[in-house]
């Protein structure tokens, strides 16, 4: 499959305050450009063909999986996490200029949240996989976290929200977009992820990120 992949953490670093980091694989700089999503009107007007009950499902087991590894309990699915994920993933989707930015904190009730965007030439994409390559993507950045310094690092900012042991619920939500790079239209698939309570937050991450 000829696919490309980028994402976007939310660090919450007071009550009050919110940094976003975006990050896109070296291969792709100066392809795939991550640009604001304006103001654009499309929530609920980019339809998924994307099946929502397995992609879920399937986000929910990868998550737990990797929570397991890390001494975190499971996450349970919320319907309102999922509406909220939903909504957003849908109006990135419908943005004609494409790329990732984060939901404003009302949007999401204060939740946490992850992005990711995977680009093909496929007509069409595996909910399963479409999950298991998102959280894969974020948990993957464990490789840099640094236990015997812990706190918020740009690098790790989607592989703690994924495991930070205080979060409780979870809601994802998926949908199809296009985009047009170097004379290529792809079929932009992007992924969000609610988090409840939000992770990520300074002071705290002792207690929440626990060594495997």
């Amino acid at each position: 499959m000829n696919k490309f992949f980028s994402a976007v953490a939310l660090i919450i670093v007071t009550a009050t305050t919110i940094i976003i980091t975006a990050t896109i694989p070296s291969r792709l700089a100066g392809i795939i450009p991550l640009e604001s999503i304006g103001t654009h009107p499309v929530l609920g007007q980019m339809a998924t063909s994307i099946d929502l009950p397995t992609f879920r499902s399937a986000a929910l087991s990868e998550h737990n999986m990797y929570r397991a590894r890390h001494h975190s309990p499971d996450l349970t699915l919320s319907d309102s996490l999922n509406n909220t994920a939903q909504a957003w993933a849908e109006r990135l989707a419908g943005n004609p200029n494409g790329g990732l930015q984060h939901s404003s904190p009302s949007q999401r009730n204060n939740a946490g949240e992850n992005l990711y965007v995977s680009y093909t030439l496929e007509p069409s994409v595996d909910p399963t996989t479409l999950a298991k390559d998102a959280v894969d993507s974020w948990y993957n950045e464990v490789s840099s976290y640094n236990y015997d310094n812990p706190g918020f690092y740009p690098e790790t900012g989607h592989f703690t929200q994924v495991v930070w042991r205080s979060s409780t619920q979870l809601g994802c939500g998926a949908a199809r977009g296009t985009s047009t790079n170097q004379g290529f239209n792809y079929n932009a698939y992007y992924v969000v992820c609610h988090y409840a309570p939000a992770g990520n937050i300074l002071g705290q991450f002792p207690e929440n990120v626990l060594r495997p």
